[in-house]
C-alpha cells in the first residue's frame, strides 16, 4: 500500500464522535451545524456513527458545507451501515469525497501531517467479537439485524465476519502506523471502536463481559500495543467512539486510548485537541 502524506497544518483539531444526525430532530441538527460553522478550529476529526446508510451522504454534505475551508477527517461506524450494505455505503462515500475535497475518509493509506511533530492516521475498525464472553455471549447486536450484509448470517457466521473486519483494521495499522512513527514523534489514531477492553464503558460503568464482544477491536489493539513497544520514544493516542461513555486509559507509558461521550439525538461539539 502506498501511503500518501497530506499536509494539513493544524493547531486546534475538533474531535466529534457518534453524532447520529439521523436521530436528531431538525432543531438539534440545525443548532449543531450552526455551532460547527461558527466554532474556532482548524480541522475536524469525526470518529464514526454519523448517520445511517440512507441519509449518510446528505448528512456528510451538510457537515462538509458547515466546515467549509477546513478539512474533515472521518471514519465510518457500524451505525452508518444501517439499512444498507457495506459495499454500497463505501462506494457512495468514496464518490462523495471526490466531489467534496474537504471530506477525507481515513483508512485509504494516508498519513495526515498536522504539524512537524504530530500525524493522524485512522481506519473505521470494527468490533471483532473476541472480548468478554466472545461467541458464548447471549447478548445480541442490532447490527446483525439492521446491516443487510449480516441479516441472514448465523451467530457463528456473524462472529466470523466480525473477526475478519477486526483483522482488516489490524492489518491496516500494521502497515501505516510504523511509517508514521518513523517520521513523527506523536501519532493520533482515529477509529470508531475502541481497540482495548480496558477503555470500554457502557452507560458510564465498565462494560460487562456479555456486551464486550460488540464493543472492542482486540485485533487492532494487539497490533497497536505491539507497535507502541517497538517505538518507545513515540507517543500513540487512540481516539475512538462507539460506547457513548467517556473513557481515558493509559495502556502503557506511550499508548493512551480515549473514548468520547455522546448522547443519541443530541449532537454537540465536545473536545478540541491542541496539536503540538
Amino acid at each position: 500500500m502506498t501511503h500518501n502524506t497530506i499536509h494539513c497544518p493544524t493547531r486546534k483539531l475538533l474531535w466529534l464522535s457518534d453524532v447520529h444526525l439521523d436521530m436528531a430532530d431538525d432543531s438539534a441538527k440545525t443548532r449543531f451545524l450552526d455551532h460547527l460553522r461558527r466554532a474556532h478550529y482548524d480541522a475536524l476529526l469525526l470518529t464514526g456513527d454519523i448517520s445511517n446508510a440512507k441519509q449518510l451522504v446528505g448528512h456528510l454534505e451538510e457537515i462538509s458545507r458547515a466546515c467549509a475551508g477546513r478539512s474533515v477527517f472521518f471514519t465510518l461506524g457500524n451505525h452508518d451501515y444501517f439499512f444498507g450494505t457495506m459495499r454500497e455505503v463505501d462506494r457512495s462515500v468514496a464518490e462523495l469525497c471526490k466531489r467534496n475535497r474537504n471530506l477525507i475518509q481515513l483508512g485509504q493509506g494516508e498519513i495526515i501531517e498536522l504539524s512537524s511533530n504530530t500525524a493522524l492516521v485512522g481506519h473505521r475498525g470494527w468490533y471483532d467479537g473476541r472480548a468478554g464472553y466472545g461467541l458464548k455471549t447471549r447478548v445480541t447486536s442490532p447490527d446483525h439485524k439492521w446491516i443487510n450484509d449480516f441479516r441472514h448470517l448465523t451467530k457463528r457466521k456473524f462472529f466470523d465476519r466480525m473477526r475478519e473486519l477486526g483483522e482488516d483494521s489490524a492489518d491496516y495499522f500494521r502497515q501505516v502506523l510504523p511509517e508514521a512513527l518513523d517520521r513523527y514523534r506523536k501519532v493520533l489514531v482515529g477509529t470508531h471502536v475502541p481497540p482495548c477492553y480496558q477503555a470500554l464503558k457502557f452507560s458510564d460503568h465498565h462494560c460487562r463481559w456479555e456486551r464486550q464482544p460488540y464493543y472492542a477491536n482486540c485485533s487492532a489493539g494487539e497490533v497497536i500495543i505491539g507497535i507502541s513497544r517497538d517505538y518507545p520514544a513515540g507517543k500513540i493516542t487512540v481516539h475512538a467512539g462507539h460506547c457513548h461513555s467517556k473513557a481515558r486509559v493509559a495502556i502503557s507509558q506511550n499508548l493512551e486510548v480515549q473514548v468520547l461521550a455522546a448522547k443519541t439525538g443530541k449532537p454537540e461539539l465536545k473536545e478540541i485537541l491542541l496539536i503540538e
